[in-house]
C-alpha cells in the first residue's frame, strides 16, 4: 500500500484503535516463575555457526529526516555447510539521530510485500532513541520442482543471516552491543523466535502473529498466499496433504516449537490474533505454550486486520523494549 490509499489506511486504523481496538485487548502477563530454558545443544548451535570473516560493506544512503537516517546495507553471506541460495546479506538501517550509543532492534518482517508497515515501525522506534535494522527476506518459498528439503534450506539460510545482521550492529559505534533486540512479524515473528534460541546477544524479543510448528501452520492455513504454492506442490508431485505433512516433519529442523526450550520466556512479549486464519489461533497457541507462557496480548482481530492496531502495538512494543533494554525515556 502507498501513496493515496496509504494515507487512508493509517487514517482508518487510528480511527479503528481509539474506537474497538484496545478495549477489546486481552493482556495475560507471564505468570510464577517458569523452568529456565534448556541448554542449547553443542549441534544445534554448530548448525547455525557461520566462519567469521572480515565484510566487503556497502552503504547506501536512503533518506534523512530530524529524526533518523537511513540507509541500505549490503555485504556477502558468509555461509558453511550449504550453498547460500542469497549470497548477499541486505538490510535497512535506521539509524536514529538521538546522540550516543543506542539500542538497536533487529526487525524481522513479514513473507511477502515491500515493507512498508515495517519502515513504519522502525522509523517510530529510530524516533524514540532506538536504532532498527530491517532485514530483506528475498523468498522462504519453494518451487513444485524443489524437494521440501530446499524449505529447510531457506530457513537455516535466513537464520544465519540475520546473525551477521547481529554482528554488524555489534560492531557499529553507535550501537550498545549489551542493548540489543529483536522484533518479528508473521513470519517474521517464527524466525524471531528461532533467533532467540540460538542468538544470546539480542536481550528482548516482540513476537507478533506467530506461530508454530511450521508444519502446522503450512498445512492448516488458509491464506491463499499459502495454500496456492501448497496446492501446486501436491499437484506436481501426485501427493495428498498427509504425506506432505510427514514429509515436512522429518526434514524441517529450523522450526519455532523445536527450538522454544532453549528460549528464556521473560525476554519475550507475544501479540496473538484471535481470528487469525493465516498462521491459525490454534498454532498460535500451541507456540505460547512451547515457550512456557510469556507475556501475551491477545487481539480481537484477524491476521491482517490486526494492523488496524498498529499505533497499540507499536507503543506497547516501546514500553516493552524500554523496560528490558533499560532504555531512559528521552527529554522533551
Amino acid at each position: 500500500m502507498e501513496g493515496r490509499g496509504w494515507i487512508k489506511f493509517h487514517l482508518l486504523s487510528s480511527t479503528l484503535y481509539l474506537l474497538v481496538g484496545l478495549p477489546g485487548c486481552a493482556y495475560a502477563p507471564l505468570r510464577g516463575d517458569p523452568p529456565m530454558p534448556q541448554p542449547l545443544p553443542q549441534e544445534v548451535a554448530a548448525y547455525y555457526a557461520y566462519p567469521r570473516a572480515p565484510t566487503n560493506v556497502t552503504t547506501e544512503p536512503l533518506r534523512e529526516d530530524r529524526w533518523v537516517r537511513e540507509a541500505l546495507i549490503r555485504f556477502p553471506l558468509s555461509a558453511s555447510g550449504f550453498e547460500p541460495t542469497e549470497p548477499v546479506v541486505e538490510f535497512e538501517w535506521f539509524e536514529s539521530i538521538q546522540p550516543g550509543r543506542r539500542p538497536a532492534i533487529l526487525f524481522n518482517p513479514i513473507l511477502g510485500g515491500d515493507y512498508p508497515l515495517e519502515r513504519k515501525i522502525c522509523r517510530f522506534l529510530a524516533r524514540h532513541g532506538f536504532h532498527a535494522a530491517l532485514v530483506h527476506r528475498k523468498t522462504l518459498k519453494i518451487g513444485p520442482d524443489q524437494p521440501i528439503e530446499h524449505l529447510e534450506l531457506l530457513l537455516r539460510q535466513g537464520i544465519v543471516r540475520i546473525r551477521q545482521i547481529v554482528d554488524w550492529m555489534e560492531l557499529h559505534e553507535r550501537v550498545d552491543p549489551s542493548r540489543m533486540g529483536g522484533f518479528g512479524i508473521s513470519m517474521g515473528g517464527i524466525a524471531s523466535v528461532i533467533t532467540a534460541a540460538v542468538e544470546p546477544r539480542l536481550r528482548a524479543h516482540v513476537i507478533a502473529l506467530a506461530g508454530g510448528s511450521i508444519p502446522d501452520v503450512l498445512i492448516t492455513s488458509k491464506d491463499s498466499l499459502l495454500t496456492k504454492p501448497r496446492a501446486r506442490y501436491l499437484a506436481h508431485h501426485q501427493m495428498d496433504l498427509r504425506t506432505m505433512e510427514a514429509l515436512l516433519r522429518q526434514h524441517i529442523r529450523t522450526d519455532p516449537v523445536r527450538l522454544a526450550p532453549y528460549v528464556e520466556p521473560s525476554q519475550l512479549f507475544m501479540f496473538i490474533a484471535l481470528g487469525d486464519r493465516t498462521i491459525g489461533r490454534a498454532n498460535a497457541l500451541r507456540l505460547r505454550r512451547a515457550l512456557r507462557n510469556p507475556t501475551t496480548v491477545f487481539l480481537p482481530t484477524g491476521h491482517y486486520t490486526a494492523y488496524f492496531l498498529l499505533p497499540y502495538v507499536q507503543y506497547a512494543s516501546l514500553r516493552f523494549f524500554r523496560r528490558h533494554l533499560a532504555v531512559p525515556r528521552p527529554t522533551e
